[in-house]
């Protein structure tokens, strides 16, 4: 029988899997980039680097599950690259050519991000000098960051009029239970220091308020919001 520790990326894996079909179904039916730029700029860096040149050793399910990430946020990038101008313009008078300028220049960083941080953490006693190790610290923080960015997101499309464009309840529920359910639950419990209770615990409660706040967006707007992929 499978334990916490093993069961818990196996559901956290399906969770995220539905959250990127989601973003991609309601990006390109809504004509609309479902995920922040900063985020995806970060997202897209992780599964590149941690599922080809950093890969998990220990896991051959690991390995498809990032693989599979990797092939849906490739297309979460072109609608991001089609649409994204469009909509930035919109909300922020963001220029084409500085939208792709922001995007490169997001995606080159997070690289950098990816690349050189196993060197940096890699000396942590929680990671075990286990490359992937790190890539799991980093994917928390960077977990952090992306609540926070879907919550600004959504306050500034709300402003505009698009609140729920590119969105659905069943893509923030998904990513509720993608990060701070399972794999955080799992990084809190097996870290004796207490930090990851702060990084999850924000996480929780960003996540919590966006899928509560999105749930309330639709009804106000007359739609099902389990109906709404």
């Amino acid at each position: 029988m499978l334990n916490f520790s093993e069961i818990s990326p196996l559901i956290s894996g399906m969770a995220w899997t539905i959250t990127y079909l989601g973003l991609t179904y309601r990006g390109f039916k809504d004509k609309t980039p479902g995920m922040p730029l900063a985020a995806l700029a970060l997202n897209f860096a992780w599964e590149i680097t941690f599922s080809l040149i950093y890969p998990p050793e220990s896991s051959i399910m690991l390995v498809i599950i990032n693989v599979i990430w990797m092939i849906l946020d490739t297309l979460i990038v072109i609608n991001m690259l089609k649409y994204g101008p469009a909509t930035y313009n919109r909300q922020f008078g963001i220029g084409k050519i500085t939208f792709y300028v922001m995007f490169l220049l997001g995606i080159l960083f997070s690289f950098g991000i990816m690349l050189i941080g196993p060197k940096y953490f890699i000396d942590l006693p929680q990671v075990g000098h286990d490359t992937f190790n790190v890539g799991k610290v980093i994917a928390l923080i960077q977990n952090m960051v992306m609540s926070i960015l879907f919550l600004v997101q959504f306050y500034q499309r709300k402003k505009e009029g698009s609140s729920i464009g590119g969105q659905s309840f069943i893509i923030a529920g998904t990513k509720w239970i993608g990060t701070p359910l399972t794999v955080g639950l799992l990084a809190i419990l097996t870290d004796p220091t207490g930090f990851m209770i702060v990084i999850v615990g924000l996480t929780f409660i960003c996540d919590t308020w966006y899928m509560f706040t999105i749930y309330h967006e639709l009804q106000t707007q007359g739609i099902n919001p389990w109906k709404r992929l």
